[in-house]
């Protein structure tokens, strides 16, 4: 008997037809999806004005802390002075560097001028190096100078009132290769007027 005669043929197909539709209910509607809030804008930098000023500094580098605590005072002998142990200075000023360092990732450079006893090598006359700082995204800073020995010292860190701090990185020049040294805090130094 053939599937066309008898019509069962037509049955199956409209079993299945019934079956399609009796089965085919509207997709469930999608849930809305959720809004993606934008990523928070980054904080801008830190206005140099406000970064700005004379810092007494002190870093702890492989241990040791600089500058050295000053000794015990005491009485010289006779006939000999006592020499006050070098001072660690941060000056930052928001003027910009006379000579920015091409090395310096940031095209933003201020002038600084900074002595921590070990790390810097001021002229001959003076207490300071000079060095470039510049703010970074929200609170943090970096000043860098760079060292007769084709590598730069780098104080990166972030400013909370008046005190900046952070980490002391040591980078060669031709490498490019970066060591972290230690730790800095320097606290802002106020003047009375």
């Amino acid at each position: 008997m053939s599937v066309w005669k008898d019509g069962s043929f037509r049955m199956m197909a409209a079993a299945a037809l019934a079956t399609a539709v009796a089965c085919s209910h509207p997709a469930p509607a999608s849930a809305p999806a959720p809004e993606v809030a934008p990523p928070p804008a980054a904080p801008a930098a830190p206005p140099p004005n406000a970064v700005a000023g004379t810092f007494a500094l002190q870093a702890v580098i492989q241990g040791r802390t600089i500058p050295a605590p000053p000794p015990q005072p005491r009485r010289p002998s006779r006939g000999r002075t006592v020499t006050a142990p070098l001072a660690a200075v941060l000056q930052l000023t928001p003027t910009p560097a006379a000579a920015p360092d091409p090395s310096a990732p940031s095209s933003t450079q201020l002038r600084a001028e900074v002595s921590l006893p070990g790390y810097t090598m001021p002229p001959r006359g003076r207490t300071t190096q000079a060095a470039a700082w510049w703010p970074g995204r929200g609170d943090s800073v970096t000043v860098r100078w760079v060292t007769p020995r084709n590598a730069a010292v780098s104080l990166r860190g972030t400013l909370r009132g008046d005190t900046l701090s952070g980490d002391v990185w040591y980078t060669l020049l031709d490498s490019g290769s970066e060591f972290q040294l230690g730790t800095w805090i320097a606290v802002r130094r106020r003047t009375g007027r």
